[in-house]
This record gives C-alpha cells, sequence and structure tokens, in this order.
C-alpha cells in the first residue's frame, strides 16, 4: 500500500530539490518544495507535511536554526526530519541531532539509502525510483 503522505523538501539547490521530488512522487508522495529556511516557515503556516527532508547549509538561515524552530512550535514538534547534508564530520552530526534531526542522511546519497529513511516512518513501495546519486 501505497502512503499518500506529503513530504517536504527545503534545501537552496534547485536541481537537488527537483531529484528528490521526483523520486518522492515515483513512490507516490506528495511533495513540496522550499528553497529557504525562511521560505519553508512560511510554507509550513499553510500546510502540514507528514515528513521534512532538510539540508544544513542554506543562506540566510541555515537548516539546524530552520530545526531548532520547528522543534519549538507546538503544531510541528511531531514532524519527522530527516536532515540531509555534506557536512559529515561527527560533530556535523552530532550537531544535526542535537538540533532535532530524526534521521541524518550523509551527502550525497543515493535514491535506496533515501528509501531506507523514508521506511522508518512511512510506507514505501518497492517498486519506482532510479537509483541515482544525490
Amino acid at each position: 500500500m501505497i502512503d499518500k503522505s506529503a513530504i517536504l523538501v527545503v534545501d537552496d539547490e534547485v536541481t537537488y530539490c527537483d531529484v528528490v521530488a521526483d523520486i518522492l512522487e515515483s513512490y507516490g508522495f506528495g511533495t513540496h518544495i522550499a528553497y529557504s529556511a525562511g521560505g519553508a516557515l512560511a510554507l509550513l503556516e499553510s500546510i502540514k507535511p507528514d515528513l521534512v527532508i532538510l539540508d544544513v547549509m542554506m543562506p540566510e538561515v541555515d537548516g539546524l536554526t530552520m530545526l531548532r524552530q520547528l522543534r519549538s512550535h507546538s503544531e510541528w514538534t511531531d514532524i519527522p526530519v530527516i536532515v540531509a547534508s555534506a557536512k559529515v564530520l561527527p560533530e556535523d552530526i552530532s550537531a544535526a541531532f542535537d538540533a532535532g534531526a530524526d534521521v541524518f542522511l550523509p551527502k550525497p546519497f543515493t535514491a535506496k539509502e533515501l528509501k531506507t529513511a523514508l521506511r522508518e516512518f512511512m510506507a514505501v513501495p518497492d517498486t519506482g525510483s532510479l537509483e541515482l546519486a544525490l
């Protein structure tokens, strides 16, 4: 059974967002995209996604600051967050979990690794998606 959940992808890289959205849609998920933390927080005022995939390194407001804001808002505290980042030193991973991440996914990652991370929170079909590195 395919979960019709909605996922918010937050990253300042347009191509990355498009590829991740294509993969998620191939699994049957609805997607929303924000290219900044501010855009994501504004979008969260009108939607409540079932999961957020969040980049760390973004201009203006970084992903961990956004994550702390997300976790401090009573309506958003229960939304699972996958932090996806190229910052993969132990202290970077620890900082992501300290900010409230549920899963840390090092970039680049494959569609298969994304699928594994998603399965912690929702039903993901065995079909769909190409095995691309993101």
